[in-house]
């Protein structure tokens, strides 16, 4: 428990009020659709890429190759999808939001409940905010927020 307030103190983090952070939720699914589009092209380019690999095997590198310029292409298109999924969740964090699980579409943002540091916990496809946890829990300690 010290480490995560060790952590905390370390690298100071907006802490939110369940309002405040409710007003994110639009932003913060606009880029998880993002990121959902780039994250599906990605897998596909990743497939294509290994099968080309699988194929041709170390042959396909040779820059005279046929199939040469079509797997640089792939692998180029793929680095271009990995890099913007990195900036989608570095936007995620600029807006004072941890992105916990990209495919779930799942964040927590820092607040106070009862006096405590806890995260307030959302997932997409949930209305709003709902649902709390201690920074040690993560999503199975979820609690309802008292309204």
């Amino acid at each position: 428990m010290a480490d995560t307030q060790l952590d905390i103190a370390a690298s100071p983090r907006r802490i939110f009020t369940v309002d405040e952070a409710n007003l994110l939720l639009p932003q913060i699914d606009r880029i998880f659709r993002e990121m959902d589009a780039r994250s599906a092209r990605a897998r596909e380019l990743s497939d294509l890429v290994a099968d080309l690999e699988a194929y041709w095997v170390k042959a396909i590198e040779d820059p005279a190759h046929e199939e040469n310029a079509r797997w640089a292409a792939l692998k180029e298109e793929l680095a271009t999808n990995l890099q913007a999924l990195n900036e989608a969740a570095i936007q995620l964090n600029a807006l004072g939001c941890e992105l916990k699980d990209p495919n779930r579409g799942l964040v927590d943002f820092y607040a106070y409940v009862n006096g405590e540091l806890v995260y307030l916990c959302w997932q997409r496809g949930e209305k709003d905010i709902a649902f709390w946890h201690t920074l040690e829990a993560g999503f199975p300690g979820r609690k309802p927020l008292a309204r």
